[in-house]
Formats: C-alpha cells, sequence, structure tokens
C-alpha cells in the first residue's frame, strides 16, 4: 500500500503504531583496507545478537547457493513481515570512531538474497584457474525480486588466501529479462591476500570495481549466477582461504563524512525517498573506506522503519 501523503505517514506511524527503530553498536572488529569496500556481516564482532563467529554468516557447500532472509545470520532485525502493507526505511543514522582513521566512508545498505561459500577441497574453488559452475535455481516467482531486476553481485572475503591476486575472467548471469549466459564484459583484478571482509574486487588499483561487478550492456540485474573463473594475475595459495560471492540489491547509501561525527538521512524527503524493505529482507551492510580503518573501530548506526 505505502503511503498516500505525509499525513498518511504520520497517522500510520503515531496512531496505528506502525514504526520500528533498530539501532546497532558493534566494533568493527577487521581493519578496513583504504580506498576498498567490505561487507560488514562478519566485520561486525558478534552482530546480531549472539553470533560471535564469522564463520557463521557464511555456512554451506562450495559452489552452491544459499538462500538468505531476515532469520539469517546477519540480518539485521526489521520487525518482520507486514503484507499487505508495505515496510520503508524513512530515517538512517551511522558514526564511526571517535579515534578510528579512514574518513570519509559511504555505507551502503543491501538486502541479500543469498550467497555462494567458495571453498572447495583443499580451498581448490578458491586457488584454482578453471571455470567454477555454481548450483542456483535463478529467482522467479515467490523471490523477493522475482526477475533480478536491481540485483547485483560481489564477492567478499571470509577467510584471507595466502598469495596471489588472480584476474575474474569470466563472469556470467541470467539477467532480469531471462537471458542466461550473460557475461562480465571486462576482466576484473582481485587483491592479493584480501583481509577478512575485503571485497577484493574494490579498491584503487587498476582495474578494480567496486562494490559490485559489471553487468553486460543494457542489463540491470541478475536473476541466477551461473560460472566464474579466476584466471591470469597470480592465481590464489593456501589450503585455507574462503571466499563468498553475494546477490544484493542496494538500498540506499549514506556518506560519513567525518571520524565521530554522526551521519543522518531523511529518506521520507530527500531523493531517493522510502527504500522498500520487502518482507524477508535480509538487511546488511557495505562500507567503503577511503583511508585506512583500524581494527576495533567503533561503529554506531539506526534506521527508522515505518509502513502502511
Amino acid at each position: 500500500m505505502g503511503f498516500t501523503s505525509h499525513d498518511d505517514l504520520i497517522n500510520q506511524i503515531t496512531t496505528n503504531g506502525r514504526f520500528l527503530r533498530t539501532d546497532i553498536n558493534k566494533n568493527i572488529a577487521t581493519a578496513q583496507v583504504a580506498g576498498s569496500w567490505h561487507d560488514m556481516g562478519p566485520a561486525l564482532a558478534g552482530f546480531p545478537f549472539g553470533d560471535t563467529t564469522a564463520t557463521n554468516n557464511y555456512a554451506g557447500t562450495s559452489l552452491t547457493f544459499v538462500a538468505t532472509d531476515d532469520t539469517s545470520a546477519g540480518a539485521i532485525p526489521h520487525g518482520g513481515n507486514v503484507s499487505s502493507l508495505t515496510k520503508h526505511i524513512v530515517n538512517v543514522m551511522a558514526t564511526c570512531g571517535p579515534a578510528a582513521a579512514g574518513a570519509p566512508w559511504v555505507l551502503m545498505c543491501v538486502d541479500q538474497l543469498g550467497y555462494v561459500r567458495i571453498q572447495g577441497a583443499s580451498s581448490a574453488d578458491v586457488t584454482g584457474t578453471g571455470s567454477r559452475t555454481i548450483t542456483m535455481t535463478a529467482l522467479g516467482g515467490g523471490a523477493r525480486y522475482a526477475t533480478g531486476a536491481g540485483c547485483r553481485a560481489y564477492f567478499s572475503t571470509l577467510i584471507a588466501p595466502a598469495t596471489g591476486g588472480p584476474n575474474i575472467t569470466a563472469f556470467t548471469y541470467t539477467n532480469q529479462a531471462g537471458t542466461t549466459g550473460r557475461a562480465m564484459p571486462i576482466t576484473v583484478n582481485m587483491a592479493a591476500t584480501p583481509p577478512i571482509t575485503a571485497i577484493p574486487h574494490s579498491g584503487n588499483a587498476a582495474n578494480r570495481y567496486g562494490p559490485f561487478l559489471p553487468l553486460a550492456s543494457g542489463d540491470t540485474g541478475i536473476s541466477d549466477l551461473e560460472a566464474f573463473t579466476f584466471s591470469g594475475g597470480t592465481a590464489y595459495t593456501g589450503t585455507t582461504g574462503v571466499l563468498v560471492l553475494h546477490l544484493v540489491r542496494p538500498l540506499f547509501a549514506l556518506p560519513i563524512l567525518a571520524s565521530g561525527v554522526a551521519s543522518e538521512r531523511d529518506l521520507v524527503n530527500q531523493l531517493p525517498s522510502l527504500p522498500r524493505v520487502v518482507d524477508g529482507a535480509h538487511l546488511k551492510f557495505l562500507l567503503y573506506a577511503t583511508g585506512a580503518t583500524s581494527a576495533n573501530s567503533p561503529f554506531v548506526a539506526s534506521l527508522d522503519f515505518a509502513w502502511g
């Protein structure tokens, strides 16, 4: 349904009680690399509520898609389903510091549809140079974003490989129109020994893209993750490295301009306004650090939700 006017929004909040505020106050456990994006699922130590190990966030069989929703580990609570009403984020606040270096930051909130753990025997799915085929059923009916429109993909680091820095020479997917075999149009470079949480194809070096992998011309989303190839550059080494491939839909971004100073955005009156939180949404944060951000930097954020 949504809100028909400001008066309706105010009535839904004040009279009908359709409002929830979620506060987050944790430390960024792992140091953030300057000029790179990071996945804050495992970065926020102990978040959410009772999840104290990074490996709990992305369990599963290598190269097999695992769907996530608001009950999955790492999801920011937003109050559950509200159908036939619609839920929206009306305000966001975040700060990092006061002692943390790295400002300015950019905080992005995404809805994670699922992920693919990449490990395999002796981490061969990380260190190998051949094509890796992903087992996934295309989103389709019943999914939060049935066509995949607006959905994007990125890799993150759960356990850092020993050495290396390969290229992503191929990444194929099914687009929002259901066309299979769509291919990333360029070669993307990966960082050598990326730290835990890093999005290794982001950063300031040549041929890095972040936070998301580029799409083929004309595509606006991903409905199925098909395959990828690491080759060229220097192959990752070691037997313990674990990467994760995520499928998400971005909802909003918030600049955090200075260490220890809160940034806030009114998502009712500023455009784009009122990002929708669909039933079952697995909300999480990505963070871009302009400068190196020290380990155990305090991070505080809040999200205000309303529905009608």
